[in-house]
């Protein structure tokens, strides 16, 4: 069974008004990178802290690309490491076999 529901226009304006509150309230940028558990309080890019001279849209794409950058970095770091495990670990094998050779000989 269908309603008819009469609004005024300032009734109208007031529930529009706290609809967007309520989706702006909800809206914590900062909180969704704590989240992801990629980022603890105090490491969260300046660019994904709330910035009242600034959009939502700009803080996101500011956000997004700050946390890209050290995305980056971070997989240059990750590749470096893996290259020197990997070295260090041919080096280790290496000498293990110098060393059971040297036995062997006695």
């Amino acid at each position: 069974m269908k309603k008819i529901v009469r609004l005024t226009e300032s009734e109208l304006t007031h529930l529009v008004k706290q609809v967007i509150n309520e989706e702006e309230e909800n809206y914590d940028i900062a909180q969704t990178v704590i989240d992801t558990e990629a980022f603890t309080d105090e490491d969260i890019p300046e660019e994904c802290k709330e910035n009242p001279k600034m959009s939502k849209v700009d803080i996101i794409t500011g956000c997004i690309g700050s946390i890209t950058k050290k995305s980056t970095s971070l997989t240059s770091a990750l590749t470096a490491l893996t290259g020197l495990l990997d070295k260090a670990k041919s080096e280790s094998s290496s000498m293990t076999e110098s060393r059971r050779r040297r036995y062997r000989n006695y």
